[in-house]
């Protein structure tokens, strides 16, 4: 969904979960290495043309006694310089991987591997391909890794943890990556290794397929076909993403539109929140794109399989609902294989079955968006989805009002009242719509519509701090 998740983050403390991930913001790597106690790992590299670059992550970074040693003690950051075109970053991330070469990297050197600690002090650095094995690697490090006091059971590399037990021989996988513009995490409980990781690999590749089909960026899918043809044609398409607008529209129904998959007329192109917005959009411009979203100028042929969208300049996305159906996807694909328990934590969009290896549920902290590390509540979920959707990281001040990046599809203009919203419910492609669905109605309507839901629920936080439940939230005392 369209959401930058920190406060309310459901995340996960797993063994023996390596840290596959590398992240790509170095302002939130310094703030999960302060807050954990961890050292920084840079890693300058080009990844379509530098040899060495692509040996050194295969010799080194892939091997498993770098990844368990990374796991505790690194955050990892790899700021990419790709050459060529299919590879090309988006603009903020260019001008993101430049400063940092301007500030440690200035000769170009690739790879380059720089060690600092949480404020960016440089402790040791590696030039080229390190002649070393990964142990070896791994061993020039440690002596700088200060001893950290042990950690508490509820705490992790973000704000809520999912207490974890290995017992009866079962035991947590995990493999994190990044996956539709977010950081996926995909979790099995298993007996054995090498199955647990054809299961999780199993499930990765589900994730990409249904990227693929309804990314609206990759000019090569069937919703891009979609939207070129806006206005002009129906275009033929696979049943299963007629089926998936169908289900939009439904929820677009059930919200008065405060849910609308077309959406994309106005999304990207006229409200921007990488910094670059220093005044308020051109109310003639977005009057005339609001005129453009309404889910009910998307016609569904089922006989012939194809989608048209009534007029031109329309265009749908899927990013208030995508997560949730690639995560329910890649769950019921694992269920299918015979995989008992496991999570699928699509940034923020988490569906969950089955229990930890203790045989107790898996076990959900939810974190104050202000307090990132105090959680007021937690709830134990089974055979259940929780999504959560929050305004807080991502907005802009103009004239000294904020503007959050959630945005009403009925006005064109951003939302107030509320800084996060959680659902609870059985299904995370559902849970993923609605919560975007009940920021955008409100705090009143939002509840009253989830009050009047079986088997929905939900946590608000308004913009006063005040929490607000819906009538039956399974909450435990915390």
């Amino acid at each position: 969904m369209r959401i930058f998740l920190s406060g309310l983050l459901l995340t996960m403390l797993l063994v023996p979960g390596y840290a596959t991930d590398w992240s790509t913001n170095m302002p939130k790597a310094k703030a999960e290495a302060k807050a954990n106690g961890k050292l920084i790992l840079l890693n300058f590299a080009g990844s379509d043309w530098c040899s060495p670059c692509i040996r050194m992550k295969k010799k080194i970074f892939a091997a498993p006694a770098f990844q368990q040693f990374a796991d505790k003690n690194l955050v990892l950051v790899r700021a990419d310089f790709p050459r060529k075109r299919k590879n090309r970053l988006d603009k903020a991330q260019v001008k993101h991987n430049e400063a940092l070469a301007e500030k440690y990297n200035r000769q170009g050197i690739f790879p380059l591997t720089v060690l600092m600690d949480a404020q960016g002090k440089v402790l040791k650095t590696w030039e080229g391909l390190p002649r070393l094995s990964p142990d070896a690697f791994v061993a020039q490090i440690k002596p700088l890794v200060k001893n950290k006091p042990a950690k508490k059971t509820e705490t992790g590399s973000l704000n809520n943890a999912i207490k974890l037990d290995e017992t009866h021989g079962l035991r947590v996988f995990k493999k994190t990556l990044l996956l539709m513009g977010s950081r996926f995490e995909v979790i099995v409980v298993d007996q054995n290794q090498i199955t647990a990781q054809h299961h999780i690999q199993a499930a990765i590749a589900e994730i990409k397929r249904i990227e693929q089909l309804i990314s609206s960026w990759d000019k090569q899918s069937q919703t891009s076909a979609i939207n070129r043809a806006a206005g002009i044609k129906p275009v033929m398409v696979d049943t299963e993403l007629i089926a998936l607008i169908e289900r939009s529209k439904r929820v677009s129904k059930l919200t008065q539109g405060a849910f609308d998959i077309s959406f994309g007329s106005i999304d990207k192109s006229i409200w921007h929140f990488d910094g670059s917005l220093k005044k308020l959009p051109d109310a003639a411009t977005a009057k005339k794109a609001v005129r453009l979203i309404d889910y009910r100028n998307i016609v569904i042929d089922k006989m012939n399989s194809t989608v048209f969208l009534k007029n031109k300049g329309m265009r749908i996305g899927f990013g208030a609902i995508g997560k949730g159906y690639a995560a329910e996807r890649a769950k019921a694909l694992l269920q299918k294989r015979g995989v008992k328990n496991g999570i699928i934590n699509a940034g923020g969009d988490l569906a969950a079955w089955g229990n930890q290896p203790n045989g107790k549920p898996w076990t959900i902290g939810i974190a104050n968006p202000n307090f990132k590390n105090q959680a007021f509540a937690r709830i134990a979920v089974k055979n259940q989805a929780v999504v959560t959707s929050g305004n807080y990281e991502k907005f802009v001040v103009i004239d000294g009002k904020k503007y959050t990046h959630i945005i009403d599809p009925r006005t064109g203009y951003p939302v107030a009242g509320l800084k996060s919203v959680t659902i609870i419910c059985p299904n995370a492609e559902l849970a993923d719509a609605l919560a975007t669905s009940v920021f955008v109605l409100g705090k009143e309507v939002g509840l009253d519509l989830v009050n009047q839901l079986k088997g929905v629920e939900a946590i608000l936080v308004d913009d006063a701090q005040k929490v607000h439940y819906s009538k039956n939230i399974p909450l435990q005392n915390y």
